[in-house]
């Protein structure tokens, strides 16, 4: 009995499968630059909102450009605000960020290098605990941090304000992975074998293999501390203490945005709401350029391998 192969044209199959490929291509093509005109509307809108007049903001084309004269003057407007509250308000910011980021990284670098190096008996509680802490929303917390504040006396305190933000459980669990699973433990134990003693393991060998997910857990530090809202508001009723995040709340409930609030002669309105937007989102990009070349996808990965 003969049987017959069935033989395909490779010439013929590539014509037929180019015409879905080509339509593939185009269908994710459209979808990303549907997401992406989603996304990046909104940003260059925020860009030129400052250099057109508030009453521009409605009257001409949203993407319009306005002037320079017009963008100083909102400058000025938002700058001088107040007596210049929002300088204050900007040093609060930086001062809340960088000491909670030091912080955090003090007590997170060494709490994940003994949590994923050392075998201790807590140690199963302790990662269970911080994981629910991770999961836990942040709004949850808020309570307890200030009846604990209020106890020790740093309700309206700006270290009241450092300590809670430096309650970082995600920090800690992003270290201890990276310790656990990408430190060679060959190396460690090569060194306990030299005579190196456990903190000269950790500064020596732990440290400079971790300086990539360090980088990344300061980042992530950094921004939480700059964008908290909630916590703040909650502790802090002193306005010269508050960060960004709450002077741009009162600039918008002080400005056009709420006009039954504002008042006639408020110098604030829209396009200094605009540009208080980008102050406030300045600092997390060039945190993240300053970051970014730290963190090396192969870098996350530990040490080189041979």
């Amino acid at each position: 009995m003969a049987t017959g192969k069935i033989t395909l044209n490779p010439q013929r199959s590539r014509v037929r499968s180019s015409p879905l490929k080509w339509a593939g291509t185009a269908l994710w093509v459209s979808v990303l630059l549907l997401f992406a005109f989603f996304f990046l509307v909104p940003l260059f809108w925020l860009l030129l909102a400052p250099t057109k007049a508030d009453d521009a903001l409605v009257l001409r084309p949203p993407l319009s450009f306005g002037n320079l004269e017009t963008f100083g003057q909102t400058a000025r407007n938002l700058l001088e605000y107040n007596g210049g509250q929002i300088w204050t308000w900007a040093r609060n910011s930086i001062f809340y960020c960088i000491t909670s980021m030091v912080l955090t990284l003090l007590l997170c670098i060494p709490a994940g290098y003994a949590l994923g190096t050392a075998k201790f008996t807590l140690r199963r509680p302790i990662l269970i605990l911080t994981l629910v802490t991770l999961v836990m929303p942040r709004v949850v917390l808020v309570l307890p941090i200030f009846l604990e504040m209020k106890v020790v006396g740093l309700v309206n305190n700006p270290w009241g304000v450092i300590l809670a933000s430096s309650f970082f459980p995600a920090g800690v669990y992003l270290l201890y992975l990276h310790f656990a699973t990408s430190l060679p433990k060959d190396i460690l134990n090569a060194g306990r074998i030299d005579g190196a003693n456990d903190w000269h393991l950790f500064y020596s060998i732990a440290l400079p293999l971790a300086k990539p997910m360090i980088a990344l857990v300061a980042f992530f530090s950094f921004v939480a501390t700059w964008n908290e809202y909630f916590l703040v508001s909650t502790l802090l009723y002193d306005d010269r203490l508050y960060n960004l995040p709450i002077g741009l709340s009162n600039l918008m409930s002080s400005g056009s945005l709420t006009p039954a609030l504002a008042g006639n002669f408020s110098p604030i309105k829209r396009p200094e709401v605009a540009l208080a937007g980008l102050i406030l989102v300045l600092p997390v990009i060039l945190i993240f350029l300053a970051t970014q070349r730290a963190v090396r996808p192969d870098g996350l990965s530990g040490g080189e391998k041979g």
